[in-house]
Parts: C-alpha cells; sequence; structure tokens
C-alpha cells in the first residue's frame, strides 16, 4: 500500500471497449481504469494458461496489487496519478465523414514542466447508445475524474 492510508479502490471503469486514440489511426483497445489514486489504461491481452494462473492466484489481494499485476501484464498499459491531471475536456476527431467525441485529459509527466494529452473514446452497443448518448458518458467521466482528484487532494 502506499502513502495513503486509505487502501486503493476502483470507482469508475469501462471495459473491454475503450479505444485509446494516439492518432486518428493508430487506436490501441482497452480497459480505461479510475481508482482513488490513479487513471490507468489496461491494453487488450491474450489470455493463457500462464495468465489466468497468475490471476486465480490474486483473488484474495487487496486491490492495489491486482491493478499493479494488470499493469504489468502490456508493456504499453500507462497510468496517470490524480494528481498530474492538469485538465479534461470533451474532444472531437475525425471529422471526416462526421465527427466523433472522445475524453482529452491533459497530464503532467513526471518531473517534466511540460504536458502531455491522452485521447479516449469509449465504444458500446447501439441500443446502449440510445439510451445515453456518448456525450453523457463522457461528462459523467469528467465529473467523476474531478471528484476523485478532489477526493485524492483532501484525503
Amino acid at each position: 500500500m502506499t502513502k495513503n492510508a486509505e487502501p486503493e479502490r476502483i470507482i469508475k471503469e469501462h471495459r473491454k471497449w475503450t479505444q485509446w486514440i494516439q492518432t486518428p489511426k493508430k487506436l490501441r483497445l482497452g480497459n480505461l481504469v479510475l481508482t482513488n489514486r490513479r487513471l490507468m489504461f489496461l491494453n487488450v491481452i491474450q489470455s493463457s494458461p500462464e495468465v489466468t494462473e497468475s490471476i486465480k492466484k490474486l483473488a484474495d489481494a487487496p486491490m492495489e496489487v491486482v491493478l499493479n499485476h494488470a499493469f504489468k501484464l502490456n508493456g504499453d498499459n500507462f497510468q496517470i496519478p490524480l494528481s498530474a491531471i492538469a485538465g479534461l475536456k470533451i474532444g472531437a476527431y475525425n471529422w471526416t465523414p462526421i465527427p466523433h467525441v472522445c475524453l482529452s485529459i491533459v497530464f503532467f509527466d513526471g518531473n517534466s514542466t511540460r504536458s502531455r494529452m491522452v485521447a479516449f473514446q469509449f465504444i458500446r452497443p447501439y441500443k446502449q447508445t440510445i439510451f445515453k448518448p456518448e456525450i453523457i458518458l463522457l461528462f459523467e467521466w469528467i465529473r467523476e475524474i474531478k471528484k476523485a482528484i478532489r477526493s485524492a487532494e483532501t484525503g
């Protein structure tokens, strides 16, 4: 466990169908996970007996241990500490033929004074999109991330 007294817990996640938009033509598919300490993107991995066995061993482990293990399963996974997030907004990309909305996150990487930005698109079945449009889902994510940041600052 880290210096925080409260154990790490998952606040929100969008499983299987989150695209990390590195460029309009380079997309990665995975899970976006918000915890009370960090925001993580976990790339989809190929299941194997070794992976399944290692996950079974973590059945009773604290959430922080499980997330750290999942993070190490793919070298392209990344995480952003909540304290490093500098801005959140709804962005748009790939304007042709129609624009797609995405969650854009500006953050500071390590000790650098330059900020970076990452963008995520949530892919959902058509029926879910009818009942809850994409824009509403993005606003919910922004609200939850801001709430987690405030909680981490005061906690």
